[in-house]
């Protein structure tokens, strides 16, 4: 098999292992700790790009005190002696000192000894002080190509001109900006196409690897859509036929709608590979499993511009009107004058226990179409933060108000409205056929107008 192995090198609090859990999108990775020296010992992390070819990340220490490492390995050169710098690293790997005083200085260098290219990552927010010339100049006896990261490039604070000067001073010209927190769009495409113009080696393998990044991000972006879409689908072709004024008929709808949004939004934050911990949403956090702000609160549709629709639930039959909405669930009496306007047995079929609720005095309740437009924009505002969002990141999720004026206006797209008329698609109906070939259609058909 086919490795690029790269050392994650720099001095503590660097970013380091926040900057891996970016590029791996794992956010277990390694621990990370405002104080010090958080990392201990090397620890590695693979990339498999196919079944011969990898690239694996190792993680290293930070560097803590290389004044006094840059002082002890010169000031162990003899007079007249002629060491290159991979000649005066290894004398040090070899000295008392590299077990004792230098022992996570020592883990550093071996690493990088050993592997294809280094990484150097920077907090370009810190000030640049004379134990950095130090540390670059260890790093740069290696004679492994180098790759600077400029990190934390998102902060107000930078010392970022200062950073470039100094590695310009150490022959350091290979420089990337890359926010671990906030990533570039195109950063891992750009960070792996600079490093193919270092190792001319592994040119075809980082090639391989952005071509199959873009692969799985497609699949993701596609498989989101799906899930929205099929979500929709659940919520708009669910119905209940209930007694009229059975307000726990309608609580107990508003649980189970409640529970596909909660199902929903975990299989998105499954697909983009986050924890339950990362839900949340603008004044809308999620509190056991939830959110606090419901998704049937007129208020909380408010912060997104959406209000109770007034008027006939879309996709009703011709002569079936709104006798009550309340609580974002539609009450609607079935007219059985629509199903012989309609003539056709299909017709029949779709409303037939609707039009025998009718001559029995019950009502069918529906979910408002304010309340599935809610559940879009909440679901797509979902997505599109964790299409950008990095796994380094454990800030709340922030979300504006979308863009997309007809949603907000409450106003289902057609595909939403045929569904209406086929409660078999909705899995929250007791009988239901999910893998009807018109259910898949539709679902395909919504999930692509939502691209």
């Amino acid at each position: 098999m086919k490795r690029l192995n790269l050392a994650i090198v720099g001095h503590a609090n660097a970013g380091k292992t926040s900057f891996l859990r970016t590029l791996t999108r794992n956010g277990h990775f390694g621990a990370i700790s405002d104080k010090p020296g958080t990392t201990r010992h090397v620890e590695k992390i693979t990339l498999t790009i196919n079944d011969h070819e990898s690239v694996v990340f190792y993680d290293t220490p930070g560097l803590e005190d290389s004044m006094s490492l840059y002082d002890y390995i010169y000031s162990s050169i003899g007079v007249g002696e002629k060491l290159d710098g991979i000649d005066r690293l290894q004398r040090f790997l070899i000295s008392p000192e590299a077990e004792q005083r230098f022992n996570q200085e020592a883990k550093v260098i071996r690493q990088l000894l050993v592997s294809d290219a280094g990484l150097y990552v920077i907090d370009v927010t810190e000030p640049v002080l004379d134990k950095y010339h130090d540390e670059l100049a260890i790093l740069a006896d290696s004679h492994k190509p180098l790759l600077a990261i400029l990190n934390f490039t998102a902060n107000e604070v930078s010392f970022e001109v200062e950073w470039k000067a100094l590695l310009a001073r150490v022959g350091i010209h290979a420089i990337i900006r890359f926010d671990a927190v906030f990533p570039p769009i195109d950063g891992e495409t750009r960070l792996y196409q600079s490093l193919s113009l270092l190792i001319e080696s592994a040119k075809t393998l980082l090639n391989n690897l952005v071509t199959e990044l873009e692969v799985k991000r497609k699949q993701r972006e596609y498989h989101a859509r799906q899930l929205i879409a099929e979500a929709l689908i659940d919520v708009t072709a669910c119905y209940r036929t209930i007694e009229p004024d059975d307000q726990q008929a309608i609580t107990a709808l508003q649980d189970e709608v409640r529970k596909r949004e909660q199902k929903a939004i975990k299989s998105l934050l499954q697909l983009y590979q986050f924890d339950d911990q990362y839900q949340t949403l603008e004044q809308m956090p999620i509190i056991a499993g939830r959110f606090e702000s419901d998704l049937f609160s007129p208020e909380a549709m408010k912060l997104l511009g959406i209000h109770m629709s007034k008027g006939m639930v879309t996709g009703a039959i011709a002569g079936a009107g709104i006798d009550l909405a309340a609580g974002g669930m539609t009450l609607g009496a079935a007219a059985l004058i629509g199903a012989l306007i309609g003539g056709v047995s299909q017709t029949a079929r779709h409303y037939g226990a609707k039009i025998r609720g009718k001559f029995s005095g019950q009502l069918t309740l529906t979910v408002d179409d304010a309340v599935i437009c809610f559940l879009f924009l909440r679901l797509q505002a979902l997505k599109t933060d964790l299409d950008a969002r990095s796994h380094a990141n454990t800030d709340l999720i922030v979300i504006n108000n979308p863009a997309s004026t007809v949603w907000q206006k409450g106003q289902l797209p057609k595909q939403l409205i045929v569904a209406r008329s086929h409660p078999k698609w909705s899995s929250l109906n007791k009988s239901s056929a999910l893998y009807d070939d018109q259910r898949t259609e539709i679902v395909n058909e919504l999930a692509k107008q939502l691209e």
